[in-house]
């Protein structure tokens, strides 16, 4: 969960999304799993193996996968607040050395007085 106390909801989001990434190159997987709420509509909670599935899907090859903590924004974010309060954050993923065309989507969805509850809905090539 996220307590966004400014009016800058996505300089906040990008913190939250910075630190996620962030215990993702540590290898801090389980520290970036409890940044995610909840599990996505399909029932997915993106954790280390689904995310290291779609990088190797990505590169089209198995192997070792890594993340790298790059500012996220030279990594493309893109922020939108919907009609329902729901907050959506991207980016494209830092993976293997490189800023991948894999775009994470967060979505964060109120939950109180300046709380929201995070997910990610997916991860995928736009």
């Amino acid at each position: 969960m996220i307590y966004i106390s400014t009016d800058d909801k996505q300089l906040e989001l990008t913190g939250y999304c910075q630190k996620w990434l962030a215990y993702l190159a540590d290898g801090h997987f389980e520290d970036a799993d409890k940044l995610i709420d909840h599990p996505n509509c399909y029932g997915v909670k993106w954790g280390e193996e689904e995310l290291k599935s779609a990088v190797r899907e990505y590169f089209n090859r198995e192997g070792e996968v890594s993340f790298q903590n790059v500012d996220i924004t030279n990594c493309y974010p893109e922020f939108l607040e919907s009609s329902d309060g729901s907050l959506l954050f991207g980016f494209y993923l830092p993976a293997n050395e490189e800023v991948t065309d894999l775009t994470v989507q967060f979505e964060f969805k109120p939950s109180g007085r300046k709380q929201y509850l995070a997910t990610i809905n997916d991860v995928h090539v736009l």
